[in-house]
């Protein structure tokens, strides 16, 4: 099978990371893979893990580029592409406008965000397209219901971690300007509006005031960062919250931790909090979108209502308070990741995907 995978996206994050474990398991099944992207963007320069990679570069200048769309058409004729999967909502049009210029191939389309799709022609036009829209968590998938896509065309394939990329050493607390011996509390996400950073750090001084030794480290960058650090100086948190900003060690990282937190407001899956738990930590997470598929509340982990600072706080207090409770969810998570979410289950299940679209 030949798959070309396209994404368009300038940065790296939990899309990019599961489009990465996808494109390298179907070419260790022996499947044949094409990767098209930005030039000189992450997506496009990655190897994946592989010694060879065709690559398609694309200018993608916008939602109904047919300059791109044709240049994936030529790379759909010139690899003979059975399966265009695109990976963001950009380049879900980008694929259906070269399948229909290249006459050939089956469309998939990876949703992983959970708010509907806009109404109007145009966007009809689109969800309309795909032999079938991969939903990373059930609630997108019944989100997209909703909108009037039908059964026939959704499916639903869990986001997946890849254990060994998290059998790793702690970081030294030093590296992280944490003392030793305070509880260490993290969070990993971009520093952008659905995240609700502010949402976690209004619940800080309520944790210090029943944690006064706590420690926050956020990990993550993105276009609110002024706004992230006016907040803290706000509220004085200078010395309890640490901003590492982009890193590529984020396993190690977890692994210094003594607990997991997740803010957001919206969310499509919350692969980080499996990425946590595959750490062995601990996690308390806000119940925003399909988090809920993940963090079950009471056997792997706490959920909180969404912009609740006072229902997150209390979360935290109770599994810093009961070591026995935040050891039994971690051990749960930590299996229910390792066994229930691995990235090998995430690849068989898009395959199962393409081999249903490609039967019909």
């Amino acid at each position: 099978m030949n798959v070309l995978h396209i994404n368009e996206q300038r940065g790296w994050r939990g899309g990019e990371q599961q489009a990465s474990y996808l494109i390298h398991g179907l070419a260790e099944r022996g499947h044949s893979v094409v990767v098209a992207g930005r030039a000189g963007h992450p997506f496009l320069q990655s190897d994946h893990g592989l010694a060879e990679i065709a690559r398609v570069a694309a200018p993608f200048l916008g939602e109904f580029d047919l300059w791109t769309a044709a240049l994936l058409a030529r790379a759909v004729k010139r690899h003979a592409i059975d399966v265009l999967h695109a990976h963001t909502s950009h380049a879900h049009t980008a694929a259906c406008l070269a399948r229909t210029l290249a006459h050939r191939g089956k469309v998939v389309v990876s949703r992983r965000v959970d708010f509907a799709p806009r109404k109007g022609t145009l966007n009809r036009w689109k969800y309309a397209q795909p032999d079938k829209i991969v939903c990373v968590a059930d609630y997108i998938a019944d989100v997209l219901r909703a909108y009037g896509v039908p059964e026939s065309r959704l499916a639903v394939v869990h986001s997946g971690i890849d254990p060994a990329r998290f059998d790793v050493l702690p970081l030294p607390r030093s590296a992280l300007g944490v003392p030793e011996g305070v509880p260490l509390l993290g969070n990993v996400a971009a520093l952008v509006g659905h995240k609700d950073h502010a949402n976690l750090l209004a619940t800080m001084p309520l944790l210090l005031r029943e944690l006064p030794d706590l420690r926050l480290v956020i990990v993550g960058e993105g276009e609110l960062r002024p706004q992230v650090e006016a907040r803290i100086a706000q509220l004085g948190l200078g010395d309890a919250v640490t901003l590492l900003g982009y890193r590529d060690d984020v396993p190690r990282i977890l692994k210094a931790l003594d607990a997991f937190v997740l803010s957001s407001r919206m969310e499509g899956f919350g692969g980080v909090c499996s990425e946590a738990m595959a750490c062995g930590l601990p996690v308390v997470s806000t119940a925003a979108g399909g988090i809920p598929e993940t963090v079950i509340h009471e056997q792997t982990g706490l959920l909180a209502p969404t912009k609740d600072p006072e229902a997150l706080a209390a979360a935290l207090v109770r599994l810093f308070r009961e070591p026995d409770l935040a050891r039994r969810l971690a051990a749960n998570g930590k299996r229910q990741a390792t066994e229930r979410f691995s990235h090998q289950r995430m690849v068989e299940g898009n395959l199962d995907v393409y081999a249903e679209v490609l039967s019909k």
